[in-house]
């Protein structure tokens, strides 16, 4: 074999491993990408519970604030004011 032919030979050899390197990669990425699609999903989903739970809050939140308010003073407890005894 000349000199020529065993570059060539080397060179395919060279090429055949860095393919195969190069599927081994392609399912790996393929994985991660399963899986961060995977993640992004589940944060949606408590993203959007988290926007809910806030608008709900903001929306009840005075209606408690006056309900609780109103229950103490119709039971008896009054504001206690510092200096106050």
């Amino acid at each position: 074999m000349s000199t020529l032919e065993q570059q060539v030979a080397s060179y395919h050899d060279e090429l055949s491993r860095n393919t195969q390197v190069t599927q081994r990669v392609e399912s790996n990425t393929a994985e991660l990408i399963a899986l961060m699609q995977f993640a992004s999903s589940g944060i949606s989903f408590f993203a959007g519970l988290g926007r809910f739970l806030r608008k709900l809050v903001i929306w009840l939140g005075p209606f408690i604030t006056i309900g609780t308010a109103l229950w103490a003073l119709l039971h008896g407890k009054w504001p206690e004011w510092p200096g106050q005894s």
